[in-house]
């Protein structure tokens, strides 16, 4: 997982029309096994629509028993946005937003941290994942569904976002979301640069990766600078924690460095050796987001 969109599978929304493709969805063995036509460098629209189909759909992923026993450990909550919900503990909330091909039980680490500082940890399901309804999923749509989130449950103490969850939670406060404070943990900024380098993993010509790029602004209803997302950072006033690890090789630590940049009322905190997953269970990284949201700890969030 070196090359390509958060873990490699970034996608970005919906796309009508497009006929199914089955199980066929991008694994990682499949960067060398591209069934692009390389001696066809302008591919057909619909070939090139195939892609971008493939390119925004998540893998699902099964429970493991230990996650299967974390989620029974904590209570459901019906949202109106019909997404999968689970709470822990008492107190004031902070949503969890996980990644791309990931699902709300692999918050292990920071459920029993956020518990014990006591806090009510509230995990979903983003649309297309684990138990949350859905085939595609984007940022855009994950974002909307936290603020409705946040709407239904009250004002938040606080947002984690991991990864393509840390970019919807970005675009969510910019637009909205009512939460005290923000944690946006091995996230993107160039959006556009991601897409470039699935786009060439997959054997997508030079040629074709500006129109790719386009189809997906089309389908999530973005124009293209929305894919540079220091644009939306630079609107959010909420205190803001960066997480980012040197060695992620899915996303830069430039793109941590800009968004620290355009997010005026933030800090930059900077790990090594954890790369772009293992960041979520590192004690130092769940140590310093705990502490964060302490720090400015305010009681009047609803308890869902």
């Amino acid at each position: 997982m070196v090359i390509g969109w958060f873990e490699i599978r970034y996608r970005l929304g919906p796309l009508p029309s497009i006929p199914s493709i089955g199980e066929n969805h991008l694994q990682i063995d499949d960067l060398m096994t591209s069934p692009y036509d390389f001696h066809n460098p302008q591919p057909p629209e619909t070939e090139l629509r195939l892609e971008v189909d493939r390119f925004l759909r998540p893998r699902p992923q099964p429970l493991t028993p230990r996650e299967i026993a974390l989620l029974e450990a904590g209570r459901p909550v019906p949202l109106d946005s019909g997404l999968a919900a689970t709470a822990w503990g008492e107190g004031p909330v902070v949503l969890l937003a996980h990644g791309w091909d990931s699902r709300r039980s692999h918050w292990s680490a920071f459920v029993p941290a956020l518990t014990e500082a006591g806090f009510t940890a509230l995990a979903i399901d983003a649309p297309a994942h684990g138990d949350s309804p859905g085939d595609i999923s984007h940022m855009p749509l994950y974002a909307r569904k936290l603020r409705e989130t946040g709407r239904q449950i009250g004002p938040l103490h606080g947002v984690i976002g991991h990864s393509f969850g840390a970019g919807a939670a970005a675009i969510a406060l910019a637009r909205g979301l009512d939460a005290g404070q923000g944690v946006f943990i091995a996230g993107p900024t160039s959006i556009d640069g991601l897409m470039a380098r699935w786009c060439r993993a997959r054997g997508i010509s030079e040629a074709d990766i500006p129109r790719f790029i386009a189809l997906v602004a089309e389908i999530v209803g973005e124009n293209t600078d929305f894919f540079d997302l220091t644009t939306e950072a630079g609107r959010i006033e909420t205190p803001g924690l960066i997480v980012h690890d040197r060695t992620d090789e899915d996303v830069p630590l430039e793109d941590a460095q800009n968004l620290a940049r355009a997010w005026k009322n933030s800090r930059l905190f900077v790990t090594e050796r954890f790369g772009h997953k293992r960041i979520l269970i590192a004690k130092p990284v769940v140590q310093e987001v705990v502490g964060f949201l302490t720090s400015n700890r305010a009681d009047n969030a609803t308890e869902p």
